[in-house]
């Protein structure tokens, strides 16, 4: 065999060898991970809508509270309160509230009201199972929940539906209200198939890496063969202690890779928890969604741990102006809407965490100006004014009324987050808005610990 070939194969085998052991090794290790992230994030979720199905249910056991314990009243008339009060309370776009007596009676059940005052003791849903018999024994061991499949009125769909309830013992009635959690499943799904993407993107990445390499080191081999043995084993040490640090490189590289996708998903799950901990007043409900942030907070630590730290880095590499003018042209691309910007900011690198927040308002309120506003022309401005920074985003567009949008359940969401985002940094928001006259955002911040010389 000609010399020029061992040195190849001396070079080319190792290299194989261990790239093929490290990818194996780096997509089994990602695969379990993966499955490890996804029942955690599952978990996450039902505990999450778990923890708001007993709130609501503890909620409408208060609003009945006055009339269950008011001795004066005779059970008759109480009861009929009772049943009046929780007919009428709703939540959500589908949250209602249904009673049933022990022997499985219907007593109130407000979206299908035909269903009053039968015995549904012996329904069952598509699978078989005897929901409200389940739903009875859990109300009787002190509350509980169970999962079956019932129709959504809002669709009409047969959807998995997660339900708890509770036990009134002085009438012997069950009190319970469900959630529709086909979601769920929706999104692990999402969230699997989006670290399945990252994982087969890294593979064949890899693959390339590996290809180039190979094609350099039949290069370099043909090369030292034409120079005298000292020589040629030098190059081949040179050679092999570069490989070493490229794979090196290459785990860190893969790791960074890997879980980008996951980190963005479980620190927006955390950011929707805290909003919704910002709103809530009761002790019991925060430390029930402080055991939930503290999973997630678990969930996000095990991927630092890998990746290192977590945070978008193209604002770090290319600046606040630069990416706000790439997020302008893109929208201006596929928006069609004359955009006006000016952007007049001195010397000086913003922190991370501030050139973040104001990129994330732009791209929320472009967002929401291409949906719901028609409008025809947009100007954003980034100036500095003495020792604050502002950023204002407006529109000639339909406009909204401010006040009734945020009071909306399930509406709002993303004006509320650029709020808190911006608060969150000690920044002023300011949202102006008419029927008619467009939408103006405000963003005022003090640059003078916001700035890095």
């Amino acid at each position: 065999m000609p010399l020029k070939v061992k040195l190849i194969l001396l070079s080319l085998l190792p290299l194989l060898l261990v790239t093929l052991s490290t990818s194996w090794i780096s997509v089994y290790q990602a695969q379990t991970l993966r499955d490890k992230e996804v029942e955690i994030f599952r978990s996450s979720l039902i505990k999450s809508k778990e923890t708001a199905l007993r709130d609501s249910v503890d909620l409408a056991l208060d609003s009945i509270r006055h009339v269950y314990n008011d001795p004066d009243l005779p059970d008759s008339i109480a009861k009929q309160q009772v049943k009046a009060i929780i007919e009428k309370l709703r939540y959500g776009k589908d949250g209602y509230f249904f009673v049933y007596d022990q022997d499985g009676t219907n007593l109130v059940h407000p979206i299908l009201p035909e269903l009053q005052g039968r015995n549904l003791i012996d329904i069952q849903d598509k699978n078989g199972d005897f929901l409200i018999v389940a739903l009875l024994n859990q109300a009787q061991k002190g509350g509980g929940f169970h999962q079956y499949l019932w129709q959504k009125p809002s669709t009409g769909e047969t959807v998995t539906k997660l339900s708890y309830a509770a036990w009134l013992d002085k009438w012997n009635w069950m009190v319970g209200t469900g959630l529709y959690i086909e979601d769920i499943s929706e999104e692990v799904a999402n969230l699997k198939s989006e670290v399945d993407q990252n994982i087969e993107t890294t593979f064949f990445s890899m693959i390339v890496i590996v290809v180039v390499t190979v094609g350099v080191i039949v290069v370099v081999t043909l090369a030292i063969n034409l120079h005298e043995h000292r020589i040629a084993d030098r190059s081949l040490k040179e050679l092999a202690h570069k490989t070493v640090m490229f794979q090196e490189d290459e785990k860190k590289h893969l790791a960074r890779e890997l879980h980008d996708g996951i980190n963005q998903l479980l620190v927006s799950s955390k950011c929707h928890l805290e909003l919704l901990g910002n709103k809530l007043v009761d002790e019991t409900q925060k430390q029930h969604l402080a055991h939930s942030q503290q999973s997630l907070m678990m969930a996000i630590n095990e991927v630092r741990h890998i990746s290192h730290k977590l945070r978008p880095s193209a604002l770090d590499d290319i600046g606040l102006e630069a990416a706000l003018n790439t997020l302008l042209q893109d929208f201006r691309a596929h928006s069609g809407l004359n955009i006006d910007t000016v952007f007049d900011t001195k010397r000086g690198k913003l922190k991370s965490e501030v050139a973040t927040t104001l990129y994330r308002v732009a791209q929320e309120s472009l967002t929401n100006i291409e949906k719901h506003s028609q409008a025809t022309e947009v100007n954003v401005i980034l100036q500095q004014l003495g020792s604050r920074l502002q950023l204002i985003i407006r529109d000639n567009g339909v406009g909204f009324d401010v006040g009734s949008t945020l009071r909306k359940s399930g509406t709002g969401i993303g004006l509320r987050n650029m709020r808190e985002r911006v608060e969150f940094i000690g920044g002023d928001f300011e949202l102006e808005s008419e029927p008619g006259f467009g939408t103006e955002i405000t963003v005022l911040l003090e640059l003078d610990e916001l700035v890095y010389g």
